[in-house]
């Protein structure tokens, strides 16, 4: 019954965590997920893949291929899919209420049906699945949150993509693997059936899941045998399957081709053309990318995943199921990433961290419990700070930015000082259900950060006492501290960080609430509230340093004409 009501409060705070914020920019036009929304509602309203009616009525754009005339996605199609009955029930209750649609709306229920909702259900899951795991509560709850909200599967379960569920379906079918090899049991016929259903939607939801899809086949043939459990699983893998080689029919002209050699910007489709769909081969400079950078590495930006590199060591000191699920990760792991690191697109564009290596988050979080719970037997007090300052620097690195820009230009080299800390202290802020209530700038974005550190050290007390939970939450923060400092550091100025900065905050939504729009609003009401010459040309001088600091030279060569 206590554990019960202890996940009751985590499914509750993980809600919390997904649906108080909607990062949303209007003008940003983010194509990875607005050519997702088009064929969502081509489906819906035409009942055709083709999206070249919904690309008249909102506009153009990218990320999308031509085939005879016909425009369409160039995404694998799961979760244009799964916005279907969403944005259907919202056509249906706009008709019935005689409402107005709305766009911006119509993607925020597609968010939350396709998207926020699924992720929720696989955190809940998953918080039980790791608590079984360990005996460290503290430890569950670092890793826990170091997968859902302190990496860029934060940023994407929010988003109308495909990332996140990706990475959750591959690890749900290799979680229910590994506990069927651990019970010595047969595999019953609707287990197979999901697991397979599992493996085969990791790659209809993100096409470089193919590599993960394969590995964990291979893994169900090697627990499951050669019997009728396999013929499930295959019917379970065939069925996603099928309806993924008909959608690339229908589109592309045939079921074995994702269209990206059709794809009409000119530049992407050059990149596609070389190797084979891009990929070129891996490199040093892509694999430092890709783990070590610190503005967009998987390390840096979620260093408990670090430690997963040597939980796979330990598990193969295990009993055999250990042994085959940590070769199963490491091969899932190890190939997925040689396969990102071949493609001459690794970066991703404009994203948090390396977003092609999602799938490989959660099983890295996973062989870190491991060696956390190993050494926890020992030292728990010094373990505990060790992996909650890692969890609280991945919610620095990786959450703050999921929640209030998931698609950071590859400019910013440091995200954190170059683009996220001026965002803070300049007072701008996504919409969120505090803007909703009339709270606005960054403290409406308390309750958020409030809840993020509860769930980080809750356990603690509960599992070390009050004051022993303070000992180790000030360790941990001071863990933390050390860690996250070259994340912190603010380079030299580099080309190109104070346009990206001003085009941020130039098209940023919600507009008209942060410093430089006071300080205007101020100036504004100034002939009418009488204000003294002096405290005019202040907040003049004021506002020139604002859009300095934000890039917005015009707009600061313009203010400082009027001081003059």
């Amino acid at each position: 019954m206590r554990w019960m009501s202890q996940r009751v409060l985590y499914a509750a705070a993980f809600a919390f965590l997904l649906l108080y914020v909607f990062p949303y920019q209007a003008r940003l036009n983010n194509p990875n997920e607005n050519v997702r929304l088009y064929m969502t509602a081509a489906l819906v309203e035409e009942g055709t893949y083709a999206i070249d009616g919904m690309r008249k009525r909102w506009g153009w754009v990218n990320d999308a291929a031509t085939r005879d005339g016909h425009v369409y996605s160039v995404k694998a199609p799961g979760s244009s899919w799964l916005g279907v009955p969403g944005y259907a029930a919202y056509l249906v209750v706009v008709r019935l209420l005689g409402g107005e649609f709305d766009r911006t709306v119509a993607l925020w229920v597609c968010r939350v049906t396709a998207t926020i909702v699924p992720t929720w259900l696989w955190l809940v899951w998953l918080w039980g699945w790791f608590d079984r795991q360990t005996r460290h509560a503290p430890l569950r709850d670092a890793a826990l949150v170091s997968v859902g909200f302190g990496s860029l599967l934060y940023g994407y379960g929010l988003l109308f993509v495909s990332h996140t569920l990706s990475a959750a379906a591959a690890f749900t079918a290799f979680a229910l693997l590994h506990d069927a090899a651990r019970s010595e049991r047969s595999v019953s016929s609707a287990r197979a059936f999901w697991i397979g259903t599992l493996s085969a939607w990791v790659t209809v939801l993100e096409y470089p899941g193919v590599v993960a899809s394969l590995v964990l086949v291979l893994y169900a043939v090697r627990v499951m045998g050669f019997g009728r459990p396999l013929l499930w699983l295959a019917l379970g893998g065939t069925l996603p399957t099928l309806a993924m080689m008909h959608f690339q029919w229908s589109a592309f002209g045939s079921p074995f081709s994702p269209g990206h050699l059709m794809v009409e910007n000119d530049a992407f489709r050059a990149a596609h053309e070389q190797g084979l769909y891009g990929a070129v081969g891996p490199s040093w400079s892509s694999l430092h990318g890709l783990l070590f950078d610190l503005g967009a590495g998987l390390f840096p930006l979620t260093p408990l995943l670090a430690l997963g590199v040597v939980g796979c060591a330990t598990l193969l000191r295990g009993d055999r199921p250990q042994r085959v699920a940590a070769w199963v990760a490491i091969a899932l792991c190890a190939l997925t990433l040689l396969s990102i690191a071949s493609m001459n697109n690794w970066r991703g564009g404009w994203t948090i961290g390396p977003r092609y290596l999602a799938v490989v988050v959660p099983f890295l979080a996973w062989a870190a419990l491991d060696p956390l719970s190993r050494w926890a037997e020992r030292w728990p007090r010094a373990i505990y700070s060790v992996a909650l300052g890692l969890a609280m620097v991945g919610l620095v690195a990786s959450g703050t930015p999921s929640v209030y820009y998931p698609h950071l230009p590859p400019e910013f080299t440091r995200p954190l000082p170059q683009l996220i800390g001026l965002l803070l202290s300049h007072d701008y802020a996504p919409l969120n259900a505090g803007t909703w209530l009339g709270v606005n700038g960054t403290l409406s974005m308390v309750p958020l950060a409030l809840v993020a550190l509860g769930l980080v050290f809750g356990s603690v007390f509960r599992a070390t006492g009050l004051r022993s939970g303070a000992v180790v939450a000030v360790a941990s923060a001071v863990a933390a501290s050390v860690l996250a400092a070259p994340l912190l550091a603010a380079p030299e100025e580099e080309p190109g960080v104070p346009q990206a900065r001003a085009f941020v905050t130039r098209r940023w939504t919600p507009s008209g609430l942060d410093r430089a729009a006071s300080i205007e609003e101020k100036l504004a009401k100034s002939d009418s509230s009488g204000l003294p010459s002096g405290r005019v040309e202040g907040l003049l001088r004021e506002l020139v340093s604002t859009y300095r600091e934000e890039g917005r030279f015009q707009e600061a060569d313009r203010t400082d004409r009027r001081t003059r």
